[in-house]
């Protein structure tokens, strides 16, 4: 479970664990108790080994994440939407504030060629004189699924999933087969894991004001899931407080349909692109951006 891509963890376990969850009586729960704590860890357990494969294997789509995080006054809210498509295939991202319509930022890499592109939104527009920039596509190129922002998000929250799996199999609390022919999975993550795993990275200011009773605070988690195994949702969904905080969240990942050529940008117009050449110049503008956005 250590390999890189197994920081998917539970999503690509899901996958397949509908095949035997979906042989209960439609609209039944499995057993209470240690008895189902058995039964779904052994088939969490024994997906594991096809995760790399349960992810890879999802060409073609669309997907969406809408994170939402409230501390106290303080809150994010983002909605990204991304598409994969193509053989060889290409990729693309939007990531918008709720919060602030300014905050735009688009990223896009084509399969031909060696750089990959970003879209600056008026909130960045400083950054660069050209509202795009390029730079040299990563080493790994589109291989490890993780890299990717499309699904960065399902990969943070499945890895906190396993961790609260793997330090307490307990954890997953049931497995559901709905009238439907669906399959509902039912995790209890520890907010401190939800923080380990970087679901959302937050300032210092704001992990000091969770305490101790906060962190080991369950956000309840659900995966649902397809007759056929396929992800329909992927939902963090929380409403946590002690005597001096309040937090509330909710993370939601869901495939939206099937990706076409349509869905992807045309290459920028080279007047409308400045050029980072090298790593150096990469993380430099990398570190410009944390820099504007903590701001």
């Amino acid at each position: 479970m250590k390999r890189a891509v197994r920081v998917i963890g539970a999503a690509g376990a899901v996958l397949v664990l509908a095949t035997a969850c979906g042989q209960a009586r439609a609209g039944t729960a499995l057993p209470d108790g240690d008895q189902a704590a058995s039964y779904v860890g052994a088939k969490f357990e024994k997906a594991m080994s096809k995760l790399e494969d349960s992810i890879l294997d999802a060409r073609d789509v669309t997907n969406s994440a809408d994170a939402y995080l409230r501390i106290d006054e303080k809150y994010v809210h983002n909605l990204i939407t991304s598409a994969r498509t193509g053989s060889p295939e290409s990729r693309v991202v939007h990531n918008r504030s709720q919060k602030n319509p300014d905050e735009v930022i688009d990223s896009f890499t084509p399969a031909d060629g060696p750089v990959e592109y970003l879209y600056l939104g008026p909130a960045y527009k400083s950054l660069e004189p050209t509202p795009w920039v390029s730079m040299p596509k990563p080493d790994a190129g589109l291989v490890q699924p993780c890299a990717w922002g499309g699904v960065l998000t399902a990969c943070k929250m499945a890895d906190a999933v396993d961790a609260s799996y793997e330090a307490d199999k307990q954890a997953v609390r049931g497995a559901k087969s709905m009238g439907d022919g669906t399959t509902e999975l039912t995790v209890n993550v520890p907010f401190a894991q939800f923080l380990d795993k970087r679901v959302e990275v937050l300032p210092a200011a704001l992990l000091a004001k969770i305490g101790p009773d906060l962190r080991k605070s369950p956000v309840p988690t659900t995966i649902r899931l397809n007759p056929d195994g396929s992800l329909i949702e992927f939902v963090m969904d929380a409403k946590l407080q002690d005597a001096g905080t309040k937090i509330e969240l909710r993370y939601d990942f869901r495939f939206t349909g099937k990706a076409s050529a349509q869905d992807l940008p045309k290459t920028p117009d080279p007047a409308q692109v400045t050029a980072l050449p090298d790593a150096a110049a990469k993380q430099d503008f990398y570190n410009r951006l944390s820099q504007l956005q903590g701001n």
